[in-house]
């Protein structure tokens, strides 16, 4: 449902940016992470760069462990606040 509304805003609204905050994340499943994978890779298809942001220890570790790399295809900050300094203050 997620990917379905952020690729049809994508679309309609000719986002540029996604900013994705999960700094309220503790921990993601195996299938949580292969369907953000997904709505990166459909974010790409449409032009659209995503920047992650708030990653906690935990969860990196565990993308980590089943050779997640989301370097490879979108921007990782550590907090919110840097990714709105970066792309709505500049």
């Amino acid at each position: 449902m997620i990917e379905e509304k952020v690729l049809i805003e994508i679309g309609k609204t000719r986002i540029q940016t996604l900013i994705m905050d999960l700094s309220g994340i503790m921990k993601m499943e195996p299938e949580v992470m292969d369907h953000l994978m997904r709505i990166i890779d459909g974010t790409s298809l449409m032009g659209c760069e995503t920047v992650i942001t708030g990653l906690r220890a935990e969860v990196v570790k565990n993308m980590i462990s089943v050779g997640m790399r989301l370097n490879e295809k979108a921007q990782t900050l550590g907090t919110l606040q840097q990714a709105l300094n970066k792309y709505l203050l500049s």
